[in-house]
């Protein structure tokens, strides 16, 4: 009788934490938040707390020059992608050599560090011009106020 209570508590447990898990197909495509912000996916919808840019109602004017700027950060950051992903592919090659060079993996690191930063600036300095661009009612929408 012992062995049965403890067999079924067993069975239970493992039934709770395999449904509790989520399917793979829903693990395979979720990306962290972390390299949304990075790749600058977010900021350059222009999406910010759940609301769309037709909702700040912006002008010819402003659409136009929202749209250039756009343009232009968008080519800055593809370039500094490029550059980190083959910073990427270059640290991935560093850490399975035989014999690791710490201090080549720690240079590599570093310089993904300061393309990380070159592209956190690009897209401070694009919010900004944006920001310049808004009117009083628009910017507190468009910083969530």
């Amino acid at each position: 009788m012992k062995i049965w209570s403890i067999s079924i508590a067993l069975f239970f447990a493992v039934m709770i934490v395999v449904n509790a898990q989520e399917p793979l197909s829903q693990q395979e495509y979720r990306r962290p938040v972390l390299v949304d912000d990075i790749r600058g996916e977010r900021i350059l919808s222009l999406r910010q707390n759940g609301f769309s840019v037709d909702s700040l109602q912006l002008n010819d004017k402003q659409r136009e020059q929202i749209t250039k700027f756009q343009a232009e950060i968008q080519k800055d950051l593809n370039k500094l992608n490029r550059q980190l992903r083959e910073k990427e592919v270059q640290l991935q090659t560093l850490e399975t050599q035989p014999v690791a060079n710490l201090k080549a993996i720690n240079k590599n690191i570093d310089e993904q560090a300061k393309l990380i930063a070159r592209q956190m600036k690009l897209k401070a300095e694009y919010k900004q011009k944006i920001r310049v661009l808004l009117d009083d009612r628009q910017r507190r929408m468009f910083d969530g106020k």
